[in-house]
């Protein structure tokens, strides 16, 4: 790295110090955490598990939320991703660029923070397309 440049926001500060611009950007677009999710509802500690069913406000087509910016009033248990919940986002791809930077890892080299597209993951397979439900398409 030449003198004159300084690392990255996502090298430099820990979770917590990220704004809310930075806290979106880490985000990949991959989806998966737009997947419904099933746990046992009498144990908080039980494993949660992703099924391949979108929630109803996924685009499937554009791989992202519809309503991104009502998705909490919309979606009924829309999960709200946030630093300080960042622990426990162990159901989330191994790959995600908020459970890598709570365990100090770096961010794979195809996220789009770093080839700055935003579909960079789609070539990598990591994302919530295929084969996935819409919700409308089950009931």
């Amino acid at each position: 790295m030449k003198q004159h440049e300084t690392a990255p926001f996502w090298e430099t500060k820990t979770l917590e110090e990220l704004n809310p611009q930075e806290w979106e950007a880490l985000c990949d677009g991959c989806g998966l955490c737009c997947l419904n999710r099933l746990q046992d509802e009498d144990d908080d500690q039980a494993p949660i598990y992703l099924t391949r069913v979108a929630c109803h406000c996924y685009d499937i087509v554009a791989g992202q939320c519809s309503d991104y910016a009502n998705r909490f009033t919309r979606v009924e248990g829309c999960m709200r991703l946030t630093p300080e919940r960042a622990a426990e986002y162990t159901w989330l791809p191994e790959t995600c660029a908020y459970r890598l930077r709570h365990e100090g890892k770096t961010l794979p080299l195809w996220h789009p923070l770093i080839t700055k597209d935003p579909h960079s993951v789609r070539p990598y397979g990591m994302y919530a397309l295929d084969p996935v439900l819409e919700s409308e398409d089950i009931e």
